[in-house]
């Protein structure tokens, strides 16, 4: 099952997201932090997490900033704020 989420970035604008609850016992969750350019909803990152979590591990994908239903805009985001992670660690 998957659950569509919004949450503050550290630079202010909303992202969007998508948790894939994990089925039968939780073994644990994770973050998918694809490509800058690529949604949540790309292809490698939707079957990698809902493979993960049919297997008992949930997952957070996000929208970056200015990209899928994330709101802000990607092109005018200073480089340092691309490179770091929804819960504000610089990478």
């Amino acid at each position: 099952m998957t659950e569509v989420v919004r949450f503050k970035s550290v630079v202010g604008p909303e992202l969007a997201g998508s948790i894939d609850l994990p089925e039968g016992e939780i073994r644990g969750w994770g973050i998918f932090v694809h490509g800058f350019t690529l949604g949540r909803n790309s292809p490698a990152a939707a079957r990698v997490s809902k493979q993960l979590a049919r297997e008992g591990i949930g997952m957070l994908r996000y929208d970056n900033l200015g990209i899928g239903d994330s709101d802000g805009d990607w092109g005018t985001v200073p480089s340092p704020s691309r490179c770091r992670t929804p819960f504000g660690r610089q990478l």
